[in-house]
């Protein structure tokens, strides 16, 4: 496989004869239905809906995700989408902003894993919350059933996860960030399966969405990041939106030279999509990853491993004299902030992540936070974590998130593990009561305990319900 580059030429409008990317994947999406679902991804997709809602609930709380409601209320605009969590009421549009930014305030959605070695990190992007956010509120607006819901949400996903691998890895290295690059184009998918988009139509939508696509990196560590999430469902909604009234756009607006591929990446491979849509699909091969800390992926396997150093051996923080951290570059140069000055920071701080896990043996959403930041305790443990490059590591490559970490006691000796796995990844992926135990931790004080209980066991049976709204029923 290799990534074609821009021609000098002078691009020509492509007919609607040529079987484009952009074709191919309308085609996908509106031939795919409810039938064409696996059990096996079905139940997959079911778990990245709570895990969704999860972190959506999770995020209402922040400032972020206050502010945006706070843009949407002084702009006077009122519709039947509930946000998750609220008591609000949006235009699906506004809904699905609402709730994507909410869903990546914490940095604790998923992870979409690459199925190629020559990705940077191994992995791609947050796939649910852009194509979830859109789902809930273009199927509010639409009486959408739970099947019509499983349907769009997993058309979404694998849309969102194969385009973003046939990009030019290059996409990502230079800055963009693909969550907000690539869930543009999961909520113009789910939008147009649930709006009934025909095959002209759905093309427009994802070459509107093309025009839309936004994220740069280095918001990572602000309020912006979360954004990007909101902001791609929001986009990929108006898109489909404008895409059924007839707002027309290039019908093959992800491909050519001056097309979304060769302007945003450099070049595509066309066989991650040709013929790959659904076969296999994403979420099942080779997977998303289910955060375990609501943080960067990048430290995960290592923040295992750190934890389970200081609880198998009752390691207590006065006997710590240094955690060093051997890995390579793409981890070291991607969680950059040494000293976090707040908690968005620290959610891309090496320093912070593993100081905070060796000082209290855990680093969830409460740890998160400003004060814990800036609390002395936290700052001197701190000092303490020594980050460098492993040349050994650096050699065998990025398709794992590779690290050696240790532990240096007072008395001379040291704890030593090797991590490239986390859980919550295919390999060791979240038990059900894992699961529904994140869920309990994101939810609580923000539903009741009763809607905690209803909203899992809805959730769990999402396919059964006649309408969308049940599911918001549910969260109360």
């Amino acid at each position: 496989m290799g990534y074609g580059t821009p021609h000098q030429e002078v691009p020509q409008p492509m007919t609607t004869a040529d079987r484009t990317i952009t074709e191919v994947t309308a085609r996908f999406i509106i031939d795919t239905n409810y039938a064409d679902l696996p059990d096996a991804l079905r139940k997959e997709a079911q778990r990245c809906i709570l895990d969704g809602l999860a972190v959506m609930l999770a995020g209402t709380t922040e400032d972020c995700t206050k502010i945006i409601h706070q843009y949407i209320t002084d702009l006077g605009v009122s519709g039947s989408s509930r946000v998750p969590g609220t008591s609000a009421s949006y235009p699906a549009e506004f809904a699905a902003l609402a709730s994507g930014v909410s869903g990546h305030a914490h940095d604790f959605d998923d992870t979409q894993i690459a199925s190629a070695p020559n990705r940077v990190y191994g992995l791609l992007t947050h796939p649910t919350v852009p194509a979830l956010s859109a789902a809930l509120a273009v199927g509010q607006e639409t009486g959408a059933s739970g099947k019509d819901l499983m349907t769009a949400f997993c058309i979404g996903l694998e849309v969102e996860c194969k385009l973003n691998e046939a990009i030019n890895p290059r996409h990502y290295e230079q800055g963009f960030h693909s969550t907000g690059t690539f869930g543009v184009f999961a909520g113009a998918a789910v939008s147009a399966k649930l709006l009934g988009l025909n095959l002209d139509t759905t093309r427009m939508a994802l070459s509107i969405a093309a025009s839309k696509s936004a994220g740069i990196r280095c918001n990572f560590g602000t309020m912006t990041k979360p954004y990007h999430s909101g902001a791609a469902a929001q986009n990929g909604v108006v898109a489909a939106r404008l895409a059924s009234m007839g707002y027309e756009a290039d019908p093959s607006g992800l491909d050519g030279p001056w097309g979304y591929f060769a302007v945003a990446g450099g070049g595509v491979d066309e066989e991650y999509v040709r013929g790959k849509l659904g076969n296999p699909w994403a979420l099942l091969d080779p997977g998303v990853s289910v955060k375990p800390y609501p943080c960067g992926s990048l430290l995960h396997p290592t923040m295992d491993a750190l934890r389970e150093l200081v609880i198998e051996n009752d390691v207590a923080p006065e006997n710590i004299e240094d955690v060093r951290l051997g890995t390579a570059s793409n981890v070291i140069n991607a969680l950059r902030y040494a000293a976090p000055e707040n908690a968005l920071q620290a959610k891309f701080s090496i320093q912070f992540m593993l100081g905070v896990l060796a000082l209290r043996r855990k680093a969830g959403i409460a740890e998160f936070r400003d004060a814990v930041v800036s609390s002395p305790d936290v700052q001197a443990m701190m000092q303490r974590v020594k980050p460098y490059l492993d040349p050994e590591i650096e050699a065998q490559g990025f398709e794992r998130i590779r690290s050696r970490v240790e532990v240096v006691l007072k008395d001379g000796s040291t704890l030593t593990r090797e991590a490239s796995v986390s859980r919550g990844t295919p390999e060791r992926p979240m038990t059900p009561d894992e699961l529904a135990e994140k869920f309990i931790d994101c939810a609580t004080g923000v539903i009741s305990p009763e809607a905690i209980t209803k909203t899992i066991e809805t959730v769990r049976n999402v396919e059964s319900l006649a309408s969308v709204s049940e599911l918001l029923d549910a969260l109360g």
